[in-house]
C-alpha cells in the first residue's frame, strides 16, 4: 500500500521545465561514461509501465571504443557526431513476452516506452543523448546481433547515442506542432 502523500512527496518537480530542456544531443565531449551513471539510469528506467508488468525490456551496453564504434557501424545516423558518443545503448525487447498473435507489436511500444523512460532517466544525470532508429534490412538487423551477441528472441528497437555534453553547443531546432494538431477531445 502506498499513500497519495508519499507519490506526490516525490512527484513536485518542474517536469515541463525538464521535458522541454531535453534535446537530441549529437555533440558529445568524447569523455567515457562511466556504467555506473548508464546502469543507475537503467535501474530507473525499469519502473516504466509494461504489458501486464512483463518487463521485456533489453539494453545491451557498448562503453569500449571499439564495441561503440562496432555497434555504429550498423546503424546510418550517426554520422559526424557517433564517434564521440561515451556509450551506445541497445535497446531491445524479449518477445518471449508475448504468446498471442494479438501481441505481435507489443514489443515495439514496451520497448519504446522503456527507450523514453531512460533517455529521461539519463538526461536526469546530466548526459546527452540522442536516440538513433534502428530501421534496417532483415540481414543487416542480422549482421549486428552476430557481432554484438543479441540474441534473436530480442526484438531490436533502437540505438541510443549517449555522452558528456561540452560547455556550450548548437542543438538542431526542431520546432513542435501546435496542440490543436496533436491532441482532440472526443466529447
Amino acid at each position: 500500500m502506498i499513500s497519495r502523500e508519499a507519490i506526490y512527496a516525490h512527484s513536485n518537480i518542474d517536469f515541463d521545465a525538464f521535458a522541454r530542456h531535453r534535446y537530441s544531443v549529437r555533440n558529445f565531449t568524447g569523455e567515457p561514461v562511466e556504467r555506473s551513471v548508464v546502469e543507475a539510469a537503467v535501474a530507473t528506467a525499469m519502473k516504466t509501465p509494461s504489458v501486464c508488468n512483463r518487463q521485456t525490456a533489453r539494453v545491451h551496453i557498448a562503453l569500449s571504443d571499439d564495441t561503440r564504434a562496432k555497434a555504429l557501424s550498423y546503424q546510418n545516423g550517426n554520422r559526424g557526431f557517433g564517434d564521440r558518443a561515451g556509450a551506445v545503448l541497445i535497446v531491445t525487447s524479449d518477445m518471449r513476452g508475448f504468446t498471442s498473435l494479438g501481441e505481435r507489436n507489443q514489443c515495439w511500444v514496451d520497448g519504446g516506452l522503456f527507450a523514453m523512460s531512460l533517455n529521461y532517466a539519463l538526461h536526469a544525470r546530466g548526459l546527452g543523448v540522442c536516440m538513433l532508429n534502428w530501421s534496417t534490412e532483415c540481414h543487416r538487423d542480422r549482421e549486428m546481433r552476430t557481432a554484438l551477441g543479441i540474441p534473436d528472441h530480442e526484438a531490436v528497437i533502437m540505438m541510443m547515442a549517449v555522452g558528456h555534453m561540452p560547455e556550450a553547443f548548437k542543438v538542431a531546432s526542431s520546432p513542435r506542432r501546435p496542440l490543436e494538431a496533436v491532441a482532440s477531445v472526443i466529447a
